[in-house]
């Protein structure tokens, strides 16, 4: 019985340890669709609307790279750290975003325009 106590203490403490290094924000994750100077509404990856509001505080990371909410735009990809001072209200504390892979695109885009040229340069 005091082994089964012992256990469940630990799992209690494990939990709370976890929730408490979790620091209670929330975490929205998607694809940016709209940014003003005070919110950020984000698709998420179950493809709902979330709005975050933005303040003075809120950092805003690409990599290691400290940047402005400014350099934040439609299309980026993002996670976005926030809490929630009320219920129903999200703010963001950390906003960590990438742009999207246009590269890959480009690249897939440049091979098949080099395709046709190679049989032709093959017949001289």
């Amino acid at each position: 019985m005091k082994a089964r106590a012992l256990i469940l203490f630990v799992c209690i403490s494990l939990a709370a340890v976890a929730a408490l290094a979790h620091g209670g924000e929330e975490h929205v994750i998607g694809t940016v669709s709209k940014v003003t100077s005070d919110a950020i509404t984000v698709k998420t990856t179950d493809n709902k609307m979330v709005t975050v509001g933005v303040v003075p505080a809120t950092m805003f990371m690409m990599g290691k790279m400290m940047m402005k909410n400014g350099d934040l735009k439609v299309g980026d990809r993002v996670v976005i750290h926030a809490k929630e001072p009320k219920e129903g209200t999200l703010v963001a504390d950390t906003v960590d975003y990438s742009t999207p892979k246009a590269g890959s695109a480009a690249a897939g885009h440049a091979s098949t325009a080099k395709t046709p040229e190679s049989p032709t340069s093959q017949q001289h």
